[in-house]
């Protein structure tokens, strides 16, 4: 039996876990996992699923699964590695989904294992998020098709370059977030102009999210192609349009410069943990 591991089972590990299982690509006996706090995820993922099995430490989770999902906060991915260096074999296929850990530093503490890096989407629970994958040299053509085959029953999946890969989880795994921050001004805005109420704003909003998705996906419109259709020259759809196209570009620049100070940060801190472990 071919098993897939998961050590730390958050958010993210309950939907893939629950994914893989509800696509049919493994069954609950082929899904090991440990965690060392029994969160409300974990709880919800057992109880629907109480024939997952229970690893007693991540040794042997990484021992038995054909394919390890590193689900950690960051900071406690090397000190994962280093503390189970002796199972991670040339053999072992792992997958971090941890911002600001390269598989470069994975590497530098387990050079032979075959490691790769994941961004997985919230808008994958419905089947048509981004999933982001890197691997290493180091993994082989068996397991680098066994994890985007696995991902393509989630929506979309994209292999790029490392380098790219904090601009490109603000595109897929936080645009989510921030699209609804922004709309939810909107909502507010047109709440302090009307007496509409709160659900029937949102109500209109969101079905115009969902239309544009569906018209940018369906039809193949472009942003500026879809922008021309609606924004009639000296209408009122223009004005809007004029007025994102005049103040947006400054806000999204502020937006990307600082998550990628974020990730900056985060990578501070990780190369002076790797200096330490491997001192």
């Amino acid at each position: 039996m071919t098993k897939i591991g998961f050590i730390g089972f958050g958010s993210m590990a309950s939907l893939i876990a629950t994914k893989i299982i509800e696509t049919e690509l493994a069954t609950p006996e082929e899904i090991i996992l440990y965690s060392n706090s029994q969160n409300e995820h974990f709880k919800q993922f057992y109880d629907t699923y109480p024939t997952a099995e229970l690893a007693s430490n991540e040794a042997e989770v990484f021992t038995k699964a054909a394919h390890s999902f590193i689900c950690t906060l960051p900071l406690a991915v090397l000190p994962l590695i280093k503390d189970c260096s002796a199972v991670l074999t040339a053999q072992r296929h792992v997958i971090s989904i941890a911002a600001g850990v390269s598989t470069s530093d994975i590497l530098a503490l387990s050079p032979a294992l075959q490691i790769s890096k994941l961004i997985p989407s919230i808008t994958s629970t419905v089947g048509v998020g981004t999933t982001l994958i890197a691997h290493a040299d180091t993994v082989d053509a068996k397991n680098s098709t066994w994890l985007e085959t696995t991902f393509e029953h989630f929506g979309h999946v994209m292999t790029i370059r490392e380098e790219n890969m904090d601009v490109a989880s603000d595109l897929t795994s936080s645009s989510p977030g921030i699209i609804a921050a922004i709309f939810e001004q909107f909502v507010e805005a047109a709440l302090r102009r009307s007496s509409l109420s709160d659900a029937e704003v949102f109500q209109m909003i969101n079905f115009a999210l969902a239309g544009t998705s569906k018209l940018l996906v369906e039809e193949d419109y472009t942003f500026s192609g879809l922008i021309e259709r609606v924004a009639t020259k000296g209408g009122i759809t223009a004005e809007g349009v004029e007025l994102s196209q005049t103040e947006l570009p400054n806000f999204f620049d502020e937006l990307l410069d600082r998550t990628q100070s974020k990730y900056a940060a985060s990578e501070k801190q990780i190369q002076a943990q790797k200096k330490d472990l491997l001192s």
